[in-house]
């Protein structure tokens, strides 16, 4: 299971995505602050640890949640979303955090380029995408008690 994955895991990694079932039953460890820890500890200097988060329509006090357990633990944290049809809410969330601040404050001409070099076609996602999701609505930003987008 990926909680004793990455307990016992002596590699590092430059992204970690943990994409996994709602934080109930035995799924629940994968949401905990010791998961968080052993992840943070698995992660390159230039690290980022992802996961998804629910709805946050539906499921706000999980967005809150992981936002407490990890808010001391990596140097910058947020949530993004997108946009998943399928999914009761249509709305996903999911948590971003790095360990490097730095890290998600990438300027749209950097992400141009870099899309643009990758030779990636995409129905989707494009830099102003990638810009927008992490645009959170207020009532998101105050759940978790940010101020701004920043």
């Amino acid at each position: 299971n990926g909680m004793s994955f990455v307990a016992n895991c002596t590699e590092h990694f430059d992204v970690i995505i943990s994409d996994c079932p709602d934080p109930t039953g035995p799924a629940e460890v994968l949401f905990s602050e010791d998961f968080y820890q052993a992840c943070y500890r698995c992660l390159t200097d230039r690290g980022v640890f992802v996961a998804q988060n629910g709805t946050p329509f539906l499921q706000l006090e999980e967005v809150k949640t992981t936002a407490s357990r990890i808010k001391d633990l990596f140097a910058d944290w947020h949530f993004y979303h997108a946009a998943v049809p399928t999914y009761i809410g249509g709305s996903m969330t999911f948590v971003w955090a790095a360990k490097q601040a730095q890290m998600r404050q990438v300027d749209l001409t950097t992400l141009r380029q870099r899309f643009a070099a990758s030779g990636v076609r995409t129905r989707y996602y494009n830099p102003e995408i990638h810009c927008a999701a992490f645009a959170l609505p207020q009532y998101v930003l105050e759940a978790v008690d940010k101020l701004n987008n920043d």
